[in-house]
C-alpha cells in the first residue's frame, strides 16, 4: 500500500524549509510577507524619516486648454526663450499627459495616499500660505513639466493640465507640477529668473470648519506605518517640518511639536526619469477664474530633474505622549529649532530667505501633501497535494480520474483547472515487486499574492526504484508548470542539463531543499514563482522492488 501526503502551507517568513513526512516531499520556498506591526523601515530607525527609494506613477489624461498670445512674465529669462521680452507666446496646459501618483516605496514597504483615514469621513484638507502682509505682492511662482528648450517664442506646451490656485494644484495627486523656490523672498532677479514667493510658512490643516475643530487621531492609527509624504523637484534643497500639535478657534497652529530639520542628502532615489519644467508666475492676485484667461505668465525654463520623496512616519514627528495633531507645517531651512514656529512674523523668520538650496529653494511637487500609509502586501496561500495517479501491472485497477477531498479550496482549485485526479491508498489489489506505480505531486495557490522561487524535492522511498524513460528516452519526469489555466503538459529530462526537472541518483549529494538524505534518489523540479489562482503538476513513476 502506498500513501501520499499533504501538507498546506501559509507562512509569512521567507526561505523555511516544510517536510512532507516521510514519504520524502519536501518544498522550499519564498513567501510574500504579511505586514508586519512596524516596517522595517521603521524598526531601523524609529521615530526616523526615510527617503523614498521608487516612487510609482501612472499616466492620467490632461485637459488641454491653449491661450494664443499669452504675455511672457516681466522679466523673463531671454536665455530660456529667446526675445521674450516684451513678447507673447501661444501657451498650452495639457499637451501631455498628468503624472499620477500612485504610491511609493520604501525600505521595502508601499505607501500609499490614505486620505480614507482623515476624521470624519470627508474631512477636507486645507493648504494655507503664510505670506507677510506688509508686502503686498501675493506672488504665485509655478512650474509644469515641458517640452525642453523652446528657444522659439511663439509655442510653449506643458504637459500636465492647469490648476487656477497653488492650492488645487499641491492637493492633487498630479506630480508633473509644483512651486518653484518656495521659501525664497530675497529681493533678487537674476537674469529675468524672478522666483521671489512671499511664504514664510506653508501649512497642511486638518481641522474642519469652526466650531467643530477636530484633527488626526493618532490613538487609533499605526504610527509608524502612517506619515506624510514630501516630494522635491530635484532633492537637492534642505528645509523643515513641524507636525501641529494645537490650533486656535479658527483651526490656525498655535503649538508645534519639535522642529525636524531636513538636509538635502535625505531625499531619496526615486529612479523617476528627470523631467524639464517651465516656470510661470502670477505676481497679481486673485487669480482669475476665466477659463479662458490665462493665469499665469512663462518665466523662464529649468533643465531636466527627477522628483524625489521623504516619508514622514507620524512617530518621526511626535512622541507617544501626543494623542491628536491637526496636520504639519513646512518652514525654510534658515528657520531654527528655537523659532517660535506658530508666529511666522516673528524674530524666527526671515523676510529677505534666498533661493539657494541651504535656505528657500525648496522646490515643491505637487502630489505629496496628505496623509499615506504602508499596505498590506498579499501573501500566498500554498499547497502541495499528492496522489497515485496510475498502477501498471495488475490487471484490473482502481479507478484514478476520482478527485478526493472536494471542499479543500485547494482541491476545488484544481479541480475547476481539471487537475487533482488520483487516490491516496491503493488497497486492492495488492501492489508487488515489478508494479509500476505513478506519482503526482499538484500545487496550488489560492492566495492574494504569489508563492515565490518554490522547489519541490521528493525523494524516493528505498522499496522503489525510479523510472527513468516513462516519458521518453532519459526522461522521467513530466510536469504542468504553474499556470492559470492549466497550461499543456511538458517533459524534463532526468539530467541537470537547463531545464527546470533532475533526478538525482542514489548516492548523490541532494540540494538543501530536499532535507535529510534517504538514499534512494529524488526527483527535484524548481517550479519558480506561482502567482494567486496558479496550480501546476509534477508527475513521475517508480517501480517496486
Amino acid at each position: 500500500m502506498f500513501a501520499t501526503f499533504r501538507y498546506k502551507i501559509k507562512r509569512t517568513a521567507k526561505q523555511i524549509l516544510y517536510a512532507l513526512t516521510a514519504m520524502g516531499l519536501v518544498i522550499v520556498m519564498t513567501l510574500g510577507m504579511l505586514l508586519r506591526a512596524k516596517p522595517a523601515m521603521a524598526q531601523a530607525n524609529p521615530g526616523g524619516f526615510f527617503g523614498v527609494d521608487q516612487i510609482i506613477t501612472s499616466p492620467g489624461i490632461a485637459d488641454e486648454l491653449n491661450f494664443p498670445d499669452t504675455p511672457y512674465a516681466d522679466p523673463c529669462d531671454e536665455g530660456s526663450y529667446g526675445g521674450c521680452t516684451g513678447n507673447t507666446t501661444n501657451l498650452t496646459f495639457g499637451a501631455g499627459n498628468n503624472l499620477i501618483l500612485d504610491a511609493v516605496i520604501v525600505g521595502g514597504e508601499r505607501f500609499e495616499p490614505a486620505r480614507q483615514l482623515l476624521p470624519p469621513a470627508g474631512l477636507p484638507e486645507r493648504l494655507v500660505f503664510r505670506r507677510d502682509p506688509a508686502i503686498p505682492e501675493e506672488r504665485v511662482v509655478i512650474f509644469f513639466e515641458s517640452e525642453e528648450n523652446n528657444p522659439p517664442t511663439d509655442e510653449i506646451s506643458l504637459a500636465p493640465e492647469r490648476a487656477l490656485t497653488l492650492e488645487e494644484a499641491m492637493l492633487s495627486q498630479i506630480i508633473n507640477r509644483g512651486i518653484d523656490n518656495v521659501f525664497h523672498n530675497a529681493d533678487l532677479n537674476v537674469a529675468g529668473r524672478e522666483t521671489r514667493n512671499n511664504i514664510q510658512r506653508i501649512d497642511y490643516l486638518i481641522t474642519g470648519d469652526p466650531p467643530d475643530i477636530t484633527g488626526i487621531d493618532l490613538t487609533t492609527l499605526d504610527r509608524a506605518t502612517t506619515g506624510f509624504l514630501i516630494l522635491e523637484r530635484g532633492g537637492n534643497d534642505d528645509f523643515g517640518i513641524a507636525a501641529v500639535t494645537a490650533v486656535d478657534g479658527n483651526g490656525d497652529p498655535t503649538e508645534y511639536g519639535p522642529l525636524i530639520e531636513v538636509d538635502r542628502g535625505d531625499w531619496g532615489n526615486s529612479g523617476l526619469a528627470p523631467i524639464p519644467t517651465a516656470v510661470l508666475r502670477a505676481d497679481d492676485l486673485p487669480l482669475s477664474t476665466d477659463p479662458t484667461d490665462p493665469v499665469y505668465n512663462p518665466s523662464h525654463q529649468v533643465g531636466p530633474q527627477s522628483i524625489e520623496g521623504i516619508v514622514f512616519p507620524i512617530n518621526s514627528l511626535v512622541d507617544d505622549t501626543v494623542d491628536t495633531i491637526f496636520g504639519y507645517s513646512l518652514f525654510a531651512a534658515d528657520v531654527g529649532p528655537g523659532a517660535d514656529l506658530a508666529d511666522f512674523l516673528g524674530p524666527g523668520f526671515s523676510d529677505t530667505t534666498g533661493g539657494g538650496s541651504g535656505a528657500g529653494g525648496l522646490d515643491l511637487v505637487a502630489g505629496g501633501f496628505g496623509l499615506v500609509q504602508a499596505q498590506q502586501v498579499p501573501v500566498g496561500d500554498f499547497a502541495l497535494t499528492k496522489r497515485i495517479t496510475n498502477l501498471a501491472g495488475p490487471a484490473n485497477v482502481p479507478d484514478f480520474t476520482v478527485v478526493e477531498g472536494a471542499g479543500d479550496p485547494h482541491v476545488d482549485l484544481l479541480q475547476q483547472e481539471g487537475l487533482g485526479q488520483g487516490v491516496t491508498t491503493i488497497a486492492d489489489p495488492p501492489v508487488g515487486p515489478g508494479n509500476e506505480v505513478e506519482y503526482t505531486i499538484y500545487f496550488s495557490n489560492i492566495g492574494a499574492g504569489p508563492a515565490e522561487d518554490v522547489v519541490i524535492c521528493d525523494q524516493i522511498p528505498a522499496a522503489l526504484t525510479f523510472s527513468p524513460d516513462t516519458f521518453g528516452a532519459g526522461e522521467g519526469i513530466e510536469a504542468i508548470e504553474s499556470s492559470s489555466p492549466a497550461g499543456p503538459r511538458v517533459t524534463y529530462t532526468n539530467d541537470d542539463d537547463g531545464d527546470p526537472g533532475t533526478f538525482f541518483q542514489p548516492g548523490e549529494a541532494l540540494p538543501t531543499a530536499c532535507g535529510a538524505d534517504q538514499g534512494n534518489g529524488a526527483v527535484v523540479v524548481n517550479v519558480g514563482d506561482v502567482d494567486s489562482n496558479e496550480v501546476g503538476l509534477v508527475t513521475f513513476r517508480a517501480t517496486v522492488n
